[in-house]
């Protein structure tokens, strides 16, 4: 019973502390910086902007809101290829930095 109050207690706080420790990766500047160069040729990658240069292309801002949208999904999103969406060579850091940004559009 007492390990059971004690995950009951714990485990909460463990979660939040781990979607707090999530979304302090990257640099949102050097993201936006990257975005400019290596995105925003298919997305539209600021805040405001309605639709991306390419139609099949979701915006960050669209991309930062959807529901559940996590650092990990993002980083399965720029990690493997998938339909439309040429494979980036991006550093480990680069792409902290581009998910930093985009979820500082929320």
């Amino acid at each position: 019973m007492k390990r059971l109050c004690w995950l009951v207690t714990v485990l909460p706080l463990l979660i939040s502390f781990s979607q707090v420790h999530a979304q302090e990766i990257g640099d949102t500047q050097n993201g936006l910086a990257w975005a400019q160069q290596v995105c925003s040729e298919c997305h539209a990658i600021r805040r405001g902007q309605v639709r991306s240069p390419n139609s099949r292309s979701p915006t960050f801002s669209e991309l930062a809101t959807t529901p559940g949208m996590t650092v990990g999904a993002l980083m399965v999103a720029l990690t493997t290829p998938h339909a439309g969406m040429p494979m980036f060579m991006l550093t480990a850091t680069q792409r902290e930095d581009i998910i930093a940004y985009i979820l500082s559009l929320r």
